[in-house]
């Protein structure tokens, strides 16, 4: 997070107009991928133990299985691996280009492919919005940025830095308006243009599509080496 704090005298930004000459702080938004980094760090030795295991199994066989030696150690080690390398490079891009930003009156933000999906000035924004969607649980929320300019764009709390954050509702100057827990189609009756990602609209046809092509994988991987 870099931020250069108000002044005393500084006026909340949603109080300026696009032709105030006044020096606007910048707040720049760091993205946080804690709730990606600690999950896997915790499991990193059960995911080091798992990948051995199974190459092992795959080079030695099991039962009546004949093993493929050391091509199916490699291939068993590498079905872990390609999976968290894949984790790894969207991480490494969202870090390289999400962000936050709110600089001369101009508030953008940008995904992990650093496609600009808001960026509208600080005079045209008409409120923040805290909700809870039918995937939140109890303790966790989003917040909508609306404008008269964009559509509403919805920032998950948890992927950003908490201190940057609340430094950019601070210098915005906005009050909050809380609207509890919507499901889908009370949100979209009320912001209106507002996007959220398929996978998370349709959660559990994702999970039961993850799950088929986990199985798929699994059963792929296994008869690979017999294919090579």
């Amino acid at each position: 997070m870099t931020v250069r704090p108000p002044g005393p005298g500084d006026t909340p930004l949603s109080d300026l107009s696009e032709d105030d000459d006044t020096d606007l702080a910048w707040v720049s938004v760091r993205p946080d991928n804690g709730t990606i980094k600690g999950p896997l760090l915790k499991g990193a030795p059960l995911i080091l133990i798992g990948a051995l295991r199974m190459g092992l199994m795959m080079a030695k066989g099991r039962g009546t299985s004949a093993g493929s030696g050391g091509t199916g150690l490699v291939i068993g080690v590498l079905a872990f691996a390609v999976p968290l390398l894949w984790i790894g490079a969207l991480s490494g891009l969202r870090w390289a280009n999400a962000g936050i930003r709110l600089e001369d009156g101009v508030l953008t933000v940008r995904n992990l492919w650093n496609r600009r999906v808001l960026d509208v000035p600080v005079s045209s924004l008409t409120g923040l919005h805290t909700v809870r969607l039918p995937l939140d649980g109890v303790h966790t929320g989003r917040i909508l940025i609306t404008s008269k300019t964009g559509k509403p764009l919805v920032i998950d709390t948890r992927l950003w830095d908490p201190e940057g954050l609340k430094e950019l509702w601070q210098r915005l100057g906005l009050a909050f308006k809380d609207h509890g827990r919507l499901n889908w189609s009370q949100l979209y009756q009320r912001f209106p243009g507002v996007r959220m990602p398929w996978r998370q609209v349709h959660y559990v046809v994702f999970t039961l599509l993850i799950v088929i092509g986990a199985i798929a994988y699994i059963a792929l991987i296994v008869n690979l080496p017999f294919l090579v």
